[in-house]
């Protein structure tokens, strides 16, 4: 049995043209005992690999392109209990890596997010909004209660982490973990502190809108009955407009539209049912979820001391 936490982690960093961040990201775990650090290599073109080196770290260059790849490649590697996934460009505070390893221990979690609680100011404001969305849209179909599914620090417990299956590149690959975790096992999060990037920022607005056309991805694969049942939904929007119509019609007019009044009606009955049917889906597979964490027991070695 573990007694010192930094003994049942390994921290993977995906990198690229990162030398001044990792360096400073490096130096911090190094100060606070973690020392089991593997870096994946993104082809830099800089002096990312020796700062890596002189640190100690496993380097591995990664076989593919973008994050997603470096992440799932990395995470091949791990044979501790628990992985901490880390960006490589100064922003994520390694001390908060002990609470989440504890509350994950203790809460029996199988993903803990460190949510950007703290230096918000940092996140350009795009980016915050398209985060909210985002996690408005994760937190609907899974039925948890996250405020940053984005995050690029965040721990996860080996064993589930080798589960998961790729489904999706690039910068989505923190929403395609998420939702793989929380339809199998469970997740929370710890607030943590957002800095200042080190260097030139990668995420840009396009990345968002990629991001959410993901997250629909996931959704349809999760649940398609799901999306079929809001876009039926939609049909209550035209159906209201085409009500209020008929309806002004008859009472001011005095023009009975009676084909009009019938479509009209077609088109609320189905938008309605259709939110109906989103309603129980939602119900359905959050029940599912629940009785597959219920269910589901898993030891640890890691004790916090």
């Amino acid at each position: 049995m573990h007694r010192d936490l930094s003994e049942c982690i390994t921290v993977v960093i995906p990198a690229k043209n990162e030398e001044k961040g990792l360096e400073f990201t490096l130096k911090e775990l190094s100060e606070l005992g973690f020392n089991d650090v593997i870096v994946v290599d993104g082809h830099s073109t800089d002096n990312t690999v020796n700062v890596a080196r002189k640190y100690g770290a496993l380097v591995i260059e990664q076989p593919g392109d973008g994050k997603a790849d470096a992440v799932y490649y990395g995470l091949r590697l791990v044979k501790k209990p628990y992985v901490l996934i880390i960006d490589g460009d100064g922003t994520y505070d390694p001390s908060y890596i002990r609470p989440m390893v504890t509350k994950a221990i203790n809460d029996d979690l199988d993903e803990v997010l460190g949510a950007r609680t703290w230096g918000r100011e940092n996140i350009p404001l795009i980016n915050r909004f398209g985060n909210r969305i985002l996690t408005s849209l994760f937190n609907v179909m899974f039925g948890t209660t996250l405020s940053d599914v984005l995050t690029g620090m965040y721990l996860l417990r080996t064993s589930m982490a080798k589960a998961i299956i790729p489904s999706t590149r690039g910068f989505s690959v923190e929403v395609d973990i998420a939702s793989q975790v929380a339809s199998m096992g469970k997740i929370g999060e710890v607030p943590v502190k957002y800095r200042k990037r080190i260097g030139d920022p990668k995420l840009r607005w396009t990345h968002g809108i990629s991001i959410g056309i993901d997250i629909i991805k996931l959704m349809v694969r999760f649940n398609p009955l799901l999306i079929l049942a809001l876009l039926a939904s939609l049909l209550v929007v035209p159906g209201i407009v085409l009500t209020v119509y008929v309806a002004s019609q008859l009472i001011v007019n005095h023009v009975n539209h009676f084909i009009w009044g019938i479509i009209a009606f077609q088109l609320d009955t189905t938008g309605l049912l259709g939110i109906l049917i989103s309603l129980t889906t939602l119900m359905i597979k959050r029940m599912e979820y629940r009785l597959i964490r219920l269910f589901t027991k898993r030891e640890t070695e890691c004790t916090p001391v």
